[in-house]
């Protein structure tokens, strides 16, 4: 089976270059920064009070949100620029002149970008050998972890790549990812947080569990948390959708399994902007009525 052009292409020019070995070192420095700060604050304590090897289940939880942070931050500064940029360099129209679909054009951009982030997820792995010495954890609970942090990074890739699409300048490409994704992580919850307020000011009791599913289930954030009280026990998503109502029948396995419905909607999102980008990625096509 023959590799994809674009993402040979690629490989071949992102890994020449010393910048995203520079970019790894910063990202797994940062990681190792924050394992470290917690490991010794819990050893100082451990001089008063004692060390207990139970706490480290709360350093795979810090992990795990750094590295789902870092990704969502990531992840629009290396996907954003790959057809913009191509366009700024003059060598989109001869990508399009090819005998590539667009498709395969937006899907190589798409798999190069997110060969990095794994790039990047994969060399902090030594990281969690930390947590592993200590138990609490097992394998396939960080494999899911690491497969639901790459299925999030391909939601924001793929809404990277739309936009680079749309736009001639990748400024202006990234800055619109950064907004959409700060809307699907904070901008979701204020919207909650209103809807809850108003509908309890106008009816004086609690409005119940569906709307607030349906504004969240694009929330990676809440996916995230989903996926850590599966693997560590915790109830804190169950705790928050309480407070909107009584959870019965389906509402209540939708919330103690929340990460399952976000991550059908990665699935659609990543789908939808796929498509949108293969449209706009012909800057002639996409301009047809």
């Amino acid at each position: 089976m023959m590799m994809n052009p674009v993402l040979r292409r690629e490989m071949r020019t992102s890994l020449r270059n010393w910048r995203v070995f520079g970019a790894i070192m910063l990202y797994v420095l940062f990681v190792a920064g924050g394992a470290g700060i917690f490991l010794y604050v819990n050893m100082f304590e451990s001089y008063n009070y004692g060390f207990d090897p139970r706490n480290m289940v709360y350093l795979y939880a810090i992990l795990c949100a750094m590295q789902m942070g870092l990704v969502l931050i990531t992840t629009p500064a290396l996907a954003a620029g790959s057809i913009s940029g191509e366009r700024e360099r003059q060598t989109l129209d001869l990508l399009l002149v090819t005998k590539m679909s667009q498709f395969s054009i937006v899907i190589g951009k798409l798999v190069s970008s997110m060969g990095l982030i794994l790039l990047m997820v994969i060399a902090t792995l030594p990281i969690f050998a930390v947590v592993f010495y200590f138990g609490g954890v097992t394998l396939p609970a960080l494999l899911g972890m690491i497969g639901f942090i790459l299925l999030t990074a391909c939601m924001a890739g793929s809404i990277s790549i739309f936009f680079s699409c749309i736009f001639k300048r990748t400024v202006i490409s990234i800055v619109m990812v950064y907004l959409v994704i700060g809307g699907l992580c904070f901008g979701t919850l204020l919207a909650t947080a209103l809807y809850y307020t108003s509908y309890w000011n106008l009816y004086q009791k609690d409005p119940g569990l569906i709307v607030p599913i349906l504004l969240l289930v694009g929330n990676p954030g809440v996916g995230f948390f989903s996926v850590i009280d599966g693997q560590l026990g915790t109830n804190f998503v169950e705790t928050v959708f309480r407070i909107y109502g009584t959870q019965n029948g389906w509402t209540n396995w939708v919330v103690k399994n929340y990460w399952v419905v976000n991550a059908a909607a990665n699935v659609a999102i990543i789908c939808f902007f796929l498509a949108m980008a293969t449209y706009f990625v012909n800057p002639i096509k996409g301009k047809r009525k």
